[in-house]
Parts: C-alpha cells; structure tokens; sequence
C-alpha cells in the first residue's frame, strides 16, 4: 500500500501519519472532493482533516450599529452544519471527522493551516462543472495553486473515486518529474499514467521539416530518462507521449480523448509574480479541466519545526505579545542577511518589492498592532527600506530540518507578505 510522506517528530524522534486538508463550502459542488480526499485518506492510511473557511464580512443595521460578532458565530455555526450535513451525505451518518471554521480568505486560510499542519496534500473542489460557468465562479483552486506550499488536488463535484488515469505534463524540469511521481501515487493501484510532452507547433516549411525529426528524436530519449527515474509500483502501468501544439490546449484535448480523470502539472513560479502571470500554462489547465487536476509546487517551504509554544492567529490577547517575542528572536538570529521580500494580494495581483536588502529587524507594536520590517544597509546615507503592515492575522517563521530560518511569513487582511532569504 503506498502512503504520503509521514512528518518527523522532532522531540520524540517518532513520526505521524500524514495529513490531507481538505477545503469545503458544505456544498454539492465540493461532494467530489470529499469523496476523493476520503479515498485517499483510506488508501493512504492518512489523516483527513475538513475545514471551511467564510469570507467574512462587516454587518451594519440600519442605524450603522456593528454586529460582526454575533453574525460571526452565526455563520460559523450554520456553516458547521452545513458541512456536517455534507459529511453525512457522501460519506454516512457514521463517518467521524475533524472540522474547523474559519474567517478570512479561502486560499490564504487554507494555504496558511496547511503549513501550520504540516499537510502533505490539499483537496478542494474545481468548482462548477461547466467551464464557462466556472469562469465566472471563485477560483480558490486556482488562488491556491498560486500560493499553496504543498501539492493542491482540485476535485470536480461528479468525481466518485481515485483517479485511475492520468496525464503528466513534462517538460523535462525536475519539477514536472515531481509531478509525474506524485501522479503515480494518486492513481489507483491498477492506474495508468501517461508521461506527455507537447513540442512546438513547427511551420511546415523547408526549413522546420529538417528540424522535426531531431527534436522528436531528443523528446522521445528525455521522455525515456524521465521513466528511468521514477519509482512505479507493480501494477501502474507507465506510457510516454509526444505531442505537437499549444501545451495547456494540447494537453486538454489529449486528455479528453483518451478519457483521462486526473492531470498533472507542475507550478513554475519561483515567487509570487511568477505564480500568478495569468497566461501560465496551469491557470489554462485548472480553468479548462473538466477532470481532477492536481498541481505540484516549485518551491514549497518547508514546515516549522514544532516547538513548545506554536506561535499562529487565535490564541487569544497573546497572541500579539508573542509575536513580538518571536520577531525579536528572528531579528536576532537573521540581522544582516540579505532578504527577497514579495507581496501578493488578490486585489491588485503579486508585487516585488525588493531584492538584496540586508535584515534590520523586525517588530510588532501591541500598541497600533502594526508589524514593520527594515531593511537595508548599516551605515548612514545606505539605501533603506521599510514595510509596514497593519490588520495582522497570523505571523509564521519557517525553518529547514536543521532549525535554520528560510522565511517570515505575514498575512494581513487580504494580503500576505513573504521574506526570504538570497543566499
């Protein structure tokens, strides 16, 4: 039986079962995924965890009288229900799962509980069945391919059960051999899985028909080394395909042809803006898949070491007193490191903000509940930097195996900002 990655323990030495998170609204259209995430769970024999996230927003009576926080509790509690209900209808009366109902933004929640869990998978629904009726639907799939650190299976409302064909977009990146593996071990045990390359549409001219061969020749030698590579269970079957065309329309109507349920891709965006260029071949795939499409990050941050005190939104008046602590500890540990620091809010789309500037510090003030970074060089007239962020929710330093800092990441209202690390 094959499994997703366990997590170590770090103070025990023992490790857990992996956990899948899984996002709902509690309506028919995520039905699908709760029926594939559940399969996956059992196959697996991981953990699946629910949580449903409102997008809230003010209540105002007629006089202008704030009532947020009784209508607060009234759509968490109804929403509970609502994915109780949910529960019980795809999966019986007798299945037991935990659920959590949160506020904020769908993606930025998920993808921010999916660290803090240290998830190895995250399901949601693709949304509506029809394609141009999604393209007018949310898109937190797409959101979340966007800025989600672990792989995202996007699971359309009619699907029943595990992927047992798919399709792996490769273009011979190591990324898309990630994606290629993790196909593999998302099919059932019988699957299929075809490895497919789509090369550049070529003019039939003089001088493209002496180019053609060549090309294929080289595809067809790259598609054989990246079988050689993989590891395939007995029983799941692997093929190799070269195609010509456009990659994202190729890739769809190949896939519709031979009745695949399940494609997968890799996202190349080493940051924020490259992840959210709206031409990318993945934002054409997951608004034109009519199957599961399971996308597999570049560059996924690597979870917190666990420590006695978990520093995250909804502790409580704490909270903030802890993040001061926290940001103090990281400005000591890090000053003088030269940082990337890249904003991405769903309003306005991803920015970069700057590339190179040394640490200064970091703080929160409880006062104006604030947090500011500085940035830039030590000695006067230096180039400086700073960024100041207000209506802060959850604040996460991110570490390696070894307990080094990679990152500080800071959501904040719609918005979430990310400082890494150049060198």
């Amino acid at each position: 039986m094959r499994s997703l990655v366990a997590q170590p323990l770090p103070w025990t030495g023992g490790r857990r079962g992996a956990i899948i998170l899984m996002g709902t609204d509690g309506t028919e259209r995520s039905d699908g995924a709760l029926r594939v995430a559940a399969a996956r769970a059992e196959a697996t024999g991981a953990t699946l965890e629910l949580m449903s996230v409102i997008q809230a927003e003010p209540i105002l009576a007629a006089d202008n009288i704030y009532f947020g926080d009784a209508e607060t509790l009234r759509r968490r509690t109804t929403r509970r229900k609502e994915v109780e209900a949910q529960i019980a209808r795809v999966l019986g009366r007798d299945a037991i799962l935990s659920v959590t109902v949160l506020d904020g933004n769908p993606a930025y929640a998920i993808s921010r509980v999916a660290i803090e869990r240290h998830a190895s998978l995250i399901v949601v629904g693709l949304g509506r069945h029809l394609i141009a009726q999604r393209l007018f639907s949310d898109e937190t799939a797409l959101q979340l391919a966007r800025i989600a650190r672990v792989p995202v299976l996007a699971v359309p409302a009619d699907a029943c059960t595990a992927p047992r064909h798919a399709v792996v977009a490769i273009d011979f990146s190591e990324i898309s051999t990630r994606a290629a593996q993790s196909a593999i071990e998302a099919v059932s045990d019988d699957g299929r899985v075809e490895l497919v390359h789509v090369m550049p549409h070529v003019h039939e001219d003089a001088f493209a028909v002496e180019a053609e061969e060549p090309y294929e020749r080289w595809a067809e030698e790259q598609l054989a080394a990246v079988t050689k590579r993989l590891v395939v269970p007995e029983g799941v079957a692997v093929t190799r395909v070269a195609l010509r065309g456009r990659p994202a329309f190729a890739l769809l109507d190949y896939a519709t042809h031979v009745g695949a349920d399940l494609i997968s891709t890799g996202t190349h965006g080493r940051g924020f803006v490259a992840r959210t260029l709206l031409g990318s071949v993945t934002t054409k795939l997951l608004r034109g898949a009519t199957c599961t499409l399971l996308t597999v990050p570049r560059d996924p941050l690597p979870a917190r070491v666990p420590s006695e005190t978990d520093i995250s939104a909804g502790q409580g008046l704490d909270v903030p007193l802890s993040w001061s602590r926290l940001l103090a500890d990281f400005t000591r540990r890090n000053a003088g490191r030269r940082t990337i620091l890249e904003v991405d809010d769903l309003e306005i789309g991803a920015q970069a903000q700057e590339y190179n500037y040394p640490l200064l510090g970091a703080s929160y003030s409880d006062r104006d509940g604030r947090l500011d970074l500085m940035l830039g060089d030590r000695f006067a007239g230096g180039r400086h930097l700073s960024r100041s962020m207000g209506s802060v929710v959850a604040v996460d330093v991110l570490t390696d195996g070894s307990g080094h800092d990679v990152a500080l990441r800071v959501q904040h209202g719609a918005s979430q900002t990310l400082l890494t690390f150049a060198a």
